[in-house]
């Protein structure tokens, strides 16, 4: 039963997981790229509009408002999504649980704006938190029905309602900054976005929410289990802008939260929304041992095929590709990036392997443990970095911190999925050389002659894309043409191209 009832009756033939989460990836993936190309436009905009101070401060708030989302989040969301029998009454308690977290992190933002501003030695940031406050409460009333999009897999009215969520952000944020020309035009976009997320979930769902905590308990018990596997994680990502953070220094945390954001936009971009297709589809396949172990592995060997030709390129790259997006005036962004492209490809990876398959499987406490282990190791690593080499030592520790972890990783996914090593290590070696080819072969290309660096720029992605394709062909060849992400777009190739001879 769902809280929906036509889509019941819509769903006739049964459910074929590998066509069901190749659909739900790939419509979580295109969303998020189109809102990833939507914030790529407005940051090119925005970066030469505002100042590295200007992300600075607001960059200093936010990190506030993620911790504190993060210590009160119950996972209402997560649970609804799967749970095997909802009725009314669950989605109600569920929209309830969110709204409660809005106002709690709404009231915590109100009471911290003085600590905060004495921590990162910015007074600014006073009158931030309080317009952060506002916006996190009217985020709280945003519709229940939007999870049960997801829940019911309609991944194409999800992918419509945050597109036009992110474009009425973008229209708001840019138009303000045109008009102000500082820091209040991203927190007039926070704003925007949050009342139109709120706006937009009433429209594209019939459902309306009621008061309810008929089930507040159940889903307290699974708050419980989740808030530790989500602070850790969170706290994990987040160590590296606190400590920069505390430096005082609104420009250089500007300088590499942007940085950060650039290195990890193709990589994180690829990972992070195939949780939204893949949480609802492994959980339908935990009591299929074989069936889950089969669709892991063709997830993993996917996000190696993209994610580390992406990473080693846009590290190899950096300094054109800092000055052409956003400009002379970042250049400290352009000396972190080598390094946080580099780390933001292991983690992409690393969090392929462990998201979303312990929570369906029903082991938030070993993925909590775990998570906890991670932001042990990872917190010493880049405080020793900082204090070694400031903000550049925070970016290296961030490779080390990671390829730490690895193991750990490891151990924990092969008790959940009968996975050998061979088996895990298989999708990694072919992308893995191919890249490294690619990168001397950039790094030979006599391009620094050309005076612009959007000419450099060009001719150094067209060389490295031709030789990666290349050799990662001839790698897969060499290897016997195993079945695999290579099969798998040559296949989709091939079918695209007999379309086009047809027509």
């Amino acid at each position: 039963m769902t809280c929906n009832p036509e889509i019941d009756s819509r769903k006739k033939g049964g459910y074929n997981a590998s066509r069901s989460v190749a659909r739900g990836v790939t419509w979580a993936v295109l969303m998020r790229w189109v809102m990833r190309f939507i914030g790529l436009f407005s940051t090119l905009i925005l970066a030469r509009l505002l100042s590295p101070e200007d992300f600075g401060i607001v960059a200093m708030g936010m990190l506030v408002v993620q911790l504190l989302f993060e210590m009160s989040e119950f996972g209402a969301s997560v649970n609804l999504i799967r749970s095997k029998e909802i009725d009314r009454s669950h989605c109600d308690t569920a929209w309830t649980i969110n709204l409660l977290q809005g106002l709690l992190a709404a009231l915590a933002l109100v009471a911290l704006p003085v600590p905060a501003s004495v921590y990162f030695k910015e007074p600014q940031i006073i009158e931030v938190m309080y317009i952060l406050a506002l916006g996190t409460m009217i985020g709280g009333f945003e519709n229940i029905g939007t999870v049960l999009i997801r829940r019911d897999l309609e991944f194409a009215k999800d992918f419509r309602f945050n597109v036009y969520k992110k474009l009425l952000t973008f229209c708001f944020t840019v138009g303000s900054a045109i008009i102000l020309q500082n820091f209040w035009a991203l927190l007039i976009g926070f704003l925007a976005g949050k009342g139109a997320g709120v706006v937009l979930s009433y429209l594209m769902h019939s459902y309306r929410p009621r008061w309810s905590l008929a089930h507040a308990a159940d889903y307290v018990r699974f708050g419980m289990a989740m808030i530790p596997l989500r602070l850790a994680s969170v706290l994990r990502g987040m160590v590296p802008s606190f400590l920069v953070a505390g430096l005082g220094n609104a420009a250089v945390l500007g300088g590499y939260r942007l940085a950060a954001d650039l290195s990890g936009m193709f990589t994180r971009e690829i990972v992070t929304p195939m949780g939204r297709g893949l949480l609802p589809n492994y959980a339908r396949l935990a009591d299929d041992p074989e069936g889950l172990s089969s669709i892991y592995k063709k997830m993993l060997g996917m996000v190696a095929l993209v994610c580390i030709p992406i990473g080693v390129g846009v590290g190899t790259v950096a300094d054109d590709l800092v000055f052409v997006l956003l400009g002379p005036q970042w250049g400290l962004a352009a000396e972190l990036m080598p390094y946080l492209a580099i780390g933001a490809t292991i983690l992409a990876i690393s969090q392929a392997m462990v998201g979303q398959v312990l929570v369906a499987m029903g082991r938030e406490r070993s993925a909590a443990l775990l998570a906890w282990l991670r932001l042990l190791i990872t917190f010493p690593i880049l405080w020793a970095g900082l204090k070694l080499g400031g903000v550049m030592g925070v970016a290296i520790g961030g490779i080390v911190a990671v390829v730490a972890c690895l193991p750990l990783i490891y151990n924990e996914v092969r008790r959940a999925i009968k996975l050998p090593l061979p088996a895990l290590l298989g999708p990694f070696w072919r992308p893995l050389l191919a890249a490294l080819a690619m990168h001397f072969v950039i790094r030979l290309v006599p391009t620094a002659h050309f005076e612009w660096a959007i000419v450099r720029l060009s001719l150094d992605v067209l060389a490295g894309g031709s030789t990666f394709v290349a050799v990662i062909l001839l790698l897969w060849i060499a290897s016997g043409r195993p079945a695999g992400p290579e099969s798998l777009l040559l296949s989709q190739a091939d079918k695209f191209l007999a379309k086009g001879r047809s027509r």
